[in-house]
């Protein structure tokens, strides 16, 4: 992966200009790279309860939660969001993992009542960002969707139109998602960017709010080669709920202290930055590898993601990067 955040002129200037927004106020992103599924049939949340790590079969309208699709060796496939804003169910996946999670469910469906359709081309969706996102939610759609738990869906009107509002993981410090039809959604996104002031940002810039504030991503730090508990996505696994596909082996894990890595954010001199795949090490002992990098613009800094090994992983652990010292930081709320 090339390190976000290099280049020059224009573009180095348009990226700090992008990312202090971002800390100050409001960005926003069109993410409708992600997938979006509609799980239809009585037996859709049954299945979907067998087939990911968290308690998600008594999710009622209104409710929403994490989960992630793992493999019979407890190895990550997906990390997903079920959201439920009314009868319908929904599931946003990765960045264009729509068609994997569908032909996953697809397989365990047997005499289940189960639809899946891909939303990909009909709907889009808006991340709204920054230190005043919830602020700006607030001042558009009501107090009441802006103070939503995390992953809980709102259906709200804006534009004459309807979508469904949810808060996802912060990036600078706040974080939301509006899902909408793709026809509607270029109005309303002058309606939000007009009345929080909401500059628009390119992936570059998202990267970087997303590698500083710790949120993994699919093919970087979610992948088959990583469980759940090493990507510290403790919040989507349940412990009580019973079997699924992968249960025995996540569980066993946790029983039995198992889990020798883990995901940690990381912070560095430079740039230059270093690449992402480079080892970290520890009195000259590989201890892991990063695996995501951004130069942090305005900054002279890197923040980095990077799997370590668990005894390695507490905050102010200093390791090296090559030549450069990679310190751990704390664990991003």
């Amino acid at each position: 992966m090339r390190p976000a955040g290099e280049g020059r002129g224009a573009a180095v200037d348009d990226r700090l200009e992008h990312y202090r927004a971002a800390h100050q106020g409001v960005v926003l992103a069109d993410l409708s790279s992600r997938g979006l599924l509609r799980i239809g049939g009585k037996d859709a949340l049954d299945l979907l309860h067998r087939l990911t790590t968290n308690d998600v079969k008594g999710l009622r309208p209104g409710q929403g939660a994490a989960a992630v699709f793992t493999t019979a060796k407890g190895r990550i496939l997906d990390l997903v969001v079920l959201l439920r804003p009314d009868d319908r169910l929904l599931c946003l996946a990765g960045e264009g993992r729509a068609k994997a999670v569908a032909t996953w469910i697809e397989r365990y469906t047997f005499r289940e009542e189960v639809e899946v359709e891909d939303l990909g081309a009909s709907h889009a969706i808006l991340g709204i960002y920054g230190t005043k996102s919830a602020e700006a939610v607030a001042s558009i759609f009501g107090a009441e969707a802006a103070a939503r738990p995390r992953h809980h869906p709102s259906i709200v009107r804006l534009a004459e139109a309807e979508a469904i509002l949810v808060r996802t993981d912060p990036l600078a410090g706040g974080g939301f998602l509006l899902v909408a039809g793709k026809a509607c959604m270029p109005a309303m996104r002058e309606r939000i960017a007009a009345a929080a002031g909401g500059a628009g940002t390119g992936e570059d810039v998202l990267e970087i709010l997303r590698i500083e504030a710790g949120v993994p991503k699919h093919g970087w730090e979610l992948t088959e080669e990583h469980n759940p508990w090493e990507a510290r996505l403790d919040e989507a696994i349940s412990l009580n709920k019973g079997c699924y596909v992968g249960q025995e082996i996540i569980a066993r894990l946790n029983t039995y202290n198992k889990v020798s890595k883990r995901l940690v954010r990381l912070r560095m001199s430079g740039p230059p930055a270093p690449a992402a795949g480079t080892a970290l090490t520890f009195g000259g002992e590989e201890v892991g590898r990063l695996t995501s990098v951004a130069a942090v613009p305005g900054e002279g800094t890197v923040a980095a993601l990077g799997y370590v090994r668990a005894e390695n992983a507490a905050p102010g652990c200093t390791l090296r990067a090559g030549a450069i010292t990679a310190v751990v930081q704390e664990e991003a709320p």
